[in-house]
């Protein structure tokens, strides 16, 4: 659900001035737009190629029309100097348009001028939300799963490859008032929806709000007598708040996103994750799980202080602490932050163009570890991934963490996924069900795969004291079916990546003005707490390598 459509429109003047219309390119025809004097246009860096192509096709229908582009892809192509491949729109907006979108309309319609590219460099406050754009919502709300509801944004951390942190006063959490997303749960809870994505940053970012929230929500529940599955973003650092993980868990949350990134705890400390690497990340993933979460793993290969042997640690670590997901990544250099900085000082960056565009990884910087390692090892873990005898194991060690645990909360309802309304959906769409049918074939291929399926099976059925038990079989089923689709045949020529050359000095890993070129809208205390954290480990691998390089060298003699 694109949701940035929704709150933006609830900032529009409701007059007889402006009529809004929302074309959404996955389910609607551009030729399905019978007029548009205004068109307002929003995505990713990857959107690129789409969102011309959306233009120039709305612009021969009407040529006298102002278009706009705004949302992430116009930050980060400014970040990057990229900002004159957005030309092709009338004007580019950087920034948070809640403030700015009567004052864009009221000049266009009075014809007064508007800059080609206009900044708003203030964050909105996000006290002063509004509810969502009530009639779009209402008419559009039945083509997407459940609904998405953005109650925060901006989040406290330090992750050196991260560009949350370097949106202007984004370093900190911007909170929705309990209230108000409470009014808005209950509005889409009214319209049928049952399962909902809290869009934030960082959920526990401020973990006194988060509290406040969920006691509105619990009470709310228990008024109203509505259940919705619950889903959210949020950091490990939750494993310290045993309160809030009751509390989550009663509110309905049962699916948690977190950055795991990485087992390797010198990787950790490279990108300053402080939050992961200051613990021990097993122990606290099983700390979550325990109360009865299904953690999503985010993990991320390519980190200087990666080496061969990090593709076995993460399959180590995830049978170990019990993740029943893990979705793998590349490291990529975001523009503007700190990564993408250290990179261009080092020479090390590549010019590719945005977007996948035929291959399944497609990155900006030349790693350390030789591209060949890389690839092998990425394909190495994936395939060990996908056995069914490793994803059983893994589920056998959720079902023991759950089965035995003092911490676990039932849930009220069948949580966020829910594969009886995911299938009504799919059915209505031929190209999900042709996925879906493709995703059925490619799993079945291997009949081993099936054999561990139905192991799993009764190994949760046997588990009858767990509340929801099947819920995790779902889950369990869907993300290893999902990692076989979209990895099981994965090729070298999938990769578009490289590696340093064999001539790299070591020591431009931290390039001499990393620290003095550093210039974020966050505190200098906070950017001086990542550089140290990044440089000790930064300089700790300069160190291994020349021992090791003089250690070769006596062996040469």
């Amino acid at each position: 659900m694109p949701v940035w459509a929704y709150t933006l429109a609830s900032h529009v003047p409701a007059d007889d001035r402006f009529e809004l219309q929302l074309c959404d390119t996955r389910f609607d025809s551009l030729e399905q737009i019978e007029v548009v004097d205004v068109a307002l246009f929003s995505g990713i860096n990857q959107d690129q190629n789409s969102l011309i192509h959306a233009e120039a096709a709305l612009r021969q229908r009407f040529p006298k029309m102002v278009s706009i582009i705004g949302g992430p892809i116009c930050w980060s192509f400014n970040q990057a100097g990229d900002i004159d491949k957005l030309a092709a729109f009338d004007h580019i907006f950087i920034g948070d348009g809640e403030r700015e979108i009567t004052s864009l309309l009221e000049h266009i319609s009075a014809g007064r001028p508007l800059e080609k590219v206009i900044s708003s460099a203030k964050r909105f406050n996000m006290a002063e939300a509004r509810p969502v754009n009530r009639a779009l919502l209402d008419s559009t709300i039945d083509r997407y799963y459940g609904a998405v509801l953005e109650v925060s944004r901006g989040c406290p951390f330090l992750c050196e490859f991260c560009d949350i942190r370097i949106l202007p006063d984004n370093n900190r959490p911007h909170n929705k008032a309990a209230d108000l997303i409470v009014a808005e749960m209950d509005h889409l809870c009214r319209l049928g929806v049952r399962q909902v994505l809290f869009a934030c940053d960082n959920f526990i970012g401020d973990p006194r709000w988060a509290e406040q929230v969920l006691d509105a929500l619990i009470a709310w529940q228990q008024e109203s007598g509505f259940r919705p599955g619950l889903y959210t973003w949020l950091t490990i650092n939750l494993y310290r708040h045993p309160r809030l993980m009751k509390k989550l868990r009663q509110a309905g949350f049962d699916l948690l996103f977190i950055g795991i990134e990485s087992f390797n705890e010198n990787s950790l400390l490279e990108t300053a994750k402080v939050q992961n690497s200051s613990i021990k990340l097993t122990e606290a993933i099983r700390e979550v799980q325990s109360y009865g979460f299904i953690i999503v793993a985010g993990l991320i290969f390519g980190f200087d202080s990666d080496d061969e042997t990090c593709f076995d640690i993460t399959l180590n670590g995830l049978r170990d602490s019990a993740l029943l997901s893990g979705d793998p990544s590349l490291l990529t250099a975001l523009p503007g932050t700190p990564l993408y900085r250290r990179m261009k000082l080092a020479g090390r960056l590549r010019q590719v163009r945005y977007g996948l565009g035929g291959f399944k990884y497609q990155t900006n910087f030349k790693y350390l570890m030789p591209q060949d390692h890389l690839i092998n090892g990425y394909r190495h873990f994936i395939r060990r991934y996908n056995l069914g005898a490793y994803q059983y194991s893994r589920l056998v060690a959720y079902m023991d963490l759950v089965g035995t645990s003092k911490n676990f909360v039932p849930l009220h309802r069948g949580g966020y996924g829910e594969i009886g309304r995911f299938l009504t959906m799919v059915l209505r769409n031929r190209r999900a069900v042709l996925l879906l049918g493709r995703r059925a074939l490619k799993f079945c291929a291997h009949p081993a795969n099936i054999y561990y399926a139905l192991l799993g099976l009764l190994l949760v059925a046997r588990h009858y004291r767990i509340s929801g038990r099947f819920s995790y079989f779902q889950f369990w089923l869907f993300a290893w079916s999902n990692s076989v689709l979209k990895y099981q045949d994965i090729t070298q020529d999938d990769f578009d990546i490289e590696s340093v050359g064999a001539d790299f000095d070591i020591h431009n890993v931290m390039p001499l003005d990393y620290e003095e070129s550093a210039d974020e809208p966050i505190p200098t205390n906070k950017t001086s707490a990542q550089l140290r954290a990044t440089g000790k480990q930064l300089h700790a691998l300069i160190k291994r390598a020349g021992l090791m390089d003089a250690r070769s060298k006596q062996g040469e003699v």
